[in-house]
């Protein structure tokens, strides 16, 4: 394949090719679930090449490992869930018709097999003999009745976009399902990947009361693990699912420890309470890999730091005054200090790690004189002489809302305010609980949001941007009529060599006109126990190989586990 660039300004493309082998990741629905790269997972600090071949040697079934999260699932119903941590936790007790391996080709995973028509407008899939943890056959109904969920107004769900480009899903008899394409695909595979919801127990609940169905909080099971038992903002536990139609979980049991606090989560794996921490502070990972009881991993690149801006509000209405606030941060110093180098700055929601991602467009540097002249410009004035400017009678004051026990973003807005300061512009931070925050952030109740968030996979920010997208991750209410002309056009080309230009303006528009001031993209880092075996965090999940972790008889240290 050939592009419009030199081999060394483009990033590799995967193949469009599917395989066809079990690799035995959980990682499709994750792929859902987060605003979603590719790239490797590497270990800094961590284990010789001789630990390393232990952690498949001789494993034996049974154990329970701790996870920590930094904070509890909103809700386990995909249709409205919308958090990273509910889709990684949903991930091990949701199946998929097919899901991504670690090379990010698809896989077979319910469906056994799938035709693409000729013409991409539809696509066959083939399913095999599963279970719900009930007991319940998963069948093809199942199928077709889900996605006629998630696309109902009614529900409002907020992975409605994603399958916009569905005209139909027909179950054609119980393992046979085929999806109709508004107009032909380039990857089919993804563009109708959806959950599976049990029919036979939402098939009849009322839709415009999705937010109070029992499934929020007890869903059942199509996956290597069920749910046993939630205690809110304690913990979750997940059991092995003894109905399961794949390979077995070796764990017997899964524990997701809620710990808000940063300092809590480490001193915990520290000492052996929990077995993995995910996003570790920089400085705390260094030192724990020097003490040898933790193996750190580094696994990065398809998360990014930004600040959404509210569009609602006239201070943001016009770009010239986005851009100003953009040219304010310092993205090198936060990468240098708050991240310890385990990063980069960003330049938009296309992470590097990605094929679409432009490589030619360079980051923002900090720029406080022209950032002065953008505002003079766009008629702000400091005329009373408070050091805060004004327009409009405006005053160039606004509330910047971030989540609470996250050292980065912590620290990382007190840094962002002495920087906007420096331009006139007086900030007021707001910290606040992650459900919390995300909840009035979704509401349009804010003024600038300081966030994190995984990319999909797809190369695809259109839940980001498109003006439509409100009902998904389009926070501040954005509209750019270009974006979503690209977006159409990109998203119809049947092949990355025709589409890749297009990609690339896109970003070029979100430049100029952006909806955020994207800051950082940062390396992730996971603490991992050295007795815990055969973890593998990839750029898809911490724990995308969940079900393949085990611990040694003579290891097993939790009194709820055996």
């Amino acid at each position: 394949m050939s592009f419009p660039f030199s081999s060394d300004q483009v990033k590799p493309v995967p193949p469009l090719g599917f395989h066809v082998q079990h690799a035995g990741s959980r990682a499709a629905i994750v792929v859902a679930l987060c605003l979603a790269g590719l790239g490797g997972c590497g270990d800094r600090g961590g284990s010789g090449t001789g630990d390393l071949a232990q952690e498949t040697a001789g494993s034996v079934p049974g154990g329970t490992a701790v996870i920590a999260l930094s904070s509890e699932p909103d809700v386990l119903n995909p249709l409205i869930s919308a958090s990273t941590i509910a889709g990684r936790v949903m991930a091990e007790i949701h199946e998929g018709l097919t899901e991504m391996d670690d090379s990010l080709a698809y896989v077979p995973r319910i469906a056994s097999r799938w035709e693409i028509d000729p013409d991409r407008r539809a696509i066959t899939y083939f399913m095999r003999r599963w279970r719900w943890s009930d007991g319940q056959p998963l069948t093809a109904f199942d199928v077709a009745g889900s996605f006629d969920i998630f696309v109902d107004p009614v529900v409002a769900s907020t992975r409605r976009g994603r399958l916009r480009e569905v005209s139909s899903a027909v179950a054609l008899d119980s393992l046979t399902v085929r999806y109709t394409f508004t107009r032909p695909q380039a990857e089919p595979l993804p563009r109708s990947w959806h959950h599976i919801l049990p029919l036979h127990v939402v098939g009849d609940l009322d839709r415009a009361d999705v937010a109070s169905w029992p499934i929020n909080d007890h869903p059942l099971s199509s996956g290597p693990f069920q749910l046993e038992s939630w205690d809110h903002n304690r913990q979750l536990t997940m059991v092995r699912n003894p109905l399961y139609p794949g390979t077995p979980a070796l764990l017997e049991r899964v524990v997701f420890r809620i710990l808000p606090e940063a300092s809590t989560r480490l001193v915990a794996l520290e000492t052996g309470e929990v077995d993995l921490v995910n996003g570790l502070d920089p400085i705390a990972a260094r030192r724990l890999a020097d003490g040898g009881a933790v193996r750190i991993v580094s696994n990065g690149g398809r998360s990014f730091y930004f600040v959404s801006w509210n569009l609602r509000n006239p201070i943001f209405a016009d770009a010239g005054t986005r851009r100003a606030l953009g040219l304010a941060f310092d993205r090198q110093r936060m990468v240098d200090n708050l991240l310890e180098g385990y990063g980069q700055p960003a330049i938009g929601p296309i992470p590097p790690v990605m094929w679409n991602h432009h490589v030619l467009l360079a980051p923002v540097r900090q720029d406080l004189a022209q950032a002065g002249a953008l505002l003079a410009a766009a008629g702000w004035r400091d005329d009373d002489g408070d050091g805060v400017l004004e327009r409009d009678g405006l005053r160039f004051e606004f509330e910047m809302i971030t989540k609470q026990g996250d050292p980065v973003r912590e620290n990382g807005a007190v840094i962002l305010r002495s920087n906007l300061a420096g331009i006139g512009v007086k900030v007021n931070l707001r910290v606040m609980e992650l459900s919390a925050g995300i909840a009035q952030v979704r509401a349009g109740r804010f003024d600038a949001y300081f966030g994190l968030q995984n990319a999909n996979l797809f190369g695809n920010p259109a839940g980001n941007v498109r003006s439509d997208a409100t009902d998904q991750f389009n926070f501040g209410a954005y509209a750019n009529a270009e974006v979503d002309s690209l977006l159409d056009v990109a998203t119809g080309l049947l092949s990355r060599e025709d589409a890749l230009p297009v990609w690339l303006r896109l970003q070029e528009v979100l430049a100029d006109d952006p909806p955020a001031a994207y800051l950082m993209y940062p390396d992730n880092l996971v603490g991992v126990s050295r007795r815990l075996r055969n973890v593998k965090p990839s750029l898809l999940s911490p724990f995308n190989n969940l079900a393949e972790w085990w611990v040694p008889a003579s290891e097993r240290i939790y009194r709820t586990g055996k």
